[in-house]
């Protein structure tokens, strides 16, 4: 059994429920009722978004969707690979927040503080246990409600992360408890929660394009930085609520998408999250541009060439050796000068055709 379905009591003391709760036998799952003032833990403030908030639920309730779809083996490929967790039993709920919000930088973390978050606002991996697989279902909601779970170093300890921007969370340890509390009519959990940061919504921009035949939705932050939506249908109405613009036309002042495509499709490989710098893509089409201009070049200038050896031997080895015969015939008392007009004239002329610019090449294919 998963380590949230613990079958001894917790080192760490929590409020005991009601007689009937701990009497549960799992004949009926019911409701759990918690009295009011049961719970110390301060819960999280949200955005004052309506409209976000139902976005932010929407995705929860997706996501638990998503997770029963992971289960099925006959709907296996529907859902991309990266967002499959250990077993590919639930999506990963670290992979599914990335690949939704563009821009998510984990890594960079604020405040850490124990608290209640709202379970409608909770993301977590509800693929691996549910109601049925409990056999004492109350007792379990009411351990893992607790205030005591947001403690550190206590039994079934709970960890989240928290987009206070947005108003959106996700489990990092409980991953299963979210969707296991809401089918049993909890509220909120308690939770160590740390304060994740999230690009203001006036410095994302969203573009509908076509890419190779395919309709992409490509968000853009700061006028420089670019990634390609996975899956637009979740993160448009997210950012959209979040305040970001509906998606727009690709503006004629960017690079051409035909070369923003070339360049996501290079990053593609071997990541997941391709991202690309629009700067760059700006510097390597004036270089590109630069590398079509002809100019006048020399052999020793060119990147790669491979010569006529037929002509390069008859021209530079044969003519010479020819006129050296000639002299050695015509002038038997001047062997010796001919001999050095012959090697210098073979010397100038393959230098000459070395370095000479006597020759025309694109710019890009120089050394």
């Amino acid at each position: 059994m998963h380590s949230e379905l613990i079958d001894h009591p917790p080192a760490d003391t929590v409020a005991l429920p009601a007689v009937d709760v701990l009497m549960d036998d799992g004949a009926a799952v019911a409701a759990v009722a918690i009295p009011p003032g049961t719970h110390k833990l301060p819960v999280v403030a949200l955005p004052d978004n309506p409209a976000l908030a139902a976005a932010v639920q929407k995705l929860v309730e997706q996501k638990e969707r998503l997770d029963l779809l992971a289960r099925d083996p006959k709907l296996a490929g529907l859902l991309p690979l990266e967002w499959l967790g250990q077993g590919g039993r639930a999506v990963d709920v670290a992979a599914f927040v990335q690949g939704v919000l563009p821009f998510l930088q984990a890594a960079e973390r604020g405040e850490t503080a124990p608290m209640r978050l709202p379970l409608r606002h909770v993301l977590g991996d509800s693929g691996r246990w549910s109601v049925a697989d409990v056999a004492e279902p109350q007792s379990l909601a009411w351990l893992l409600a607790s205030d005591d779970r947001a403690t550190v170093g206590s039994r079934d300890h709970a960890d989240a992360l928290l987009l206070g921007a947005l108003g959106l969370a996700w489990m990092q340890e409980g991953r299963s408890r979210p969707g296991f509390l809401r089918a049993m009519g909890v509220d909120t959990l308690a939770a160590r929660t740390t304060m994740l940061g999230y690009p203001p919504p006036e410095e994302l921009a969203l573009y509908e394009v076509t890419a190779h035949g395919q309709r992409e939705v490509w968000c853009v932050h700061g006028r420089r930085r670019l990634r390609p939506l996975p899956t637009p249908w979740l993160s448009v109405p997210l950012l959209v609520a979040y305040g970001v613009r509906p998606p727009q036309p690709w503006p004629s002042s960017y690079p051409a998408i035909e070369a923003v495509a070339r360049e996501l499709a290079t990053a593609r490989q071997g990541r997941a999250l391709p991202e690309i710098s629009l700067p760059v893509v700006v510097r390597k089409i004036a270089e590109d541009a630069n590398g079509d201009i002809w100019q006048p070049v020399s052999l020793l200038q060119l990147g790669t060439w491979v010569p006529r050896w037929p002509f390069f031997l008859a021209i530079f080895v044969g003519l010479p050796s020819l006129l050296l015969v000639t002299a050695a015939l015509a002038l038997p008392g001047a062997i010796e000068a001919a001999t050095v007009a012959a090697s210098l004239g073979f010397a100038a002329g393959a230098i000459g055709a070395l370095a000479a610019p006597w020759v025309y090449a694109r710019r890009k294919h120089l050394s």
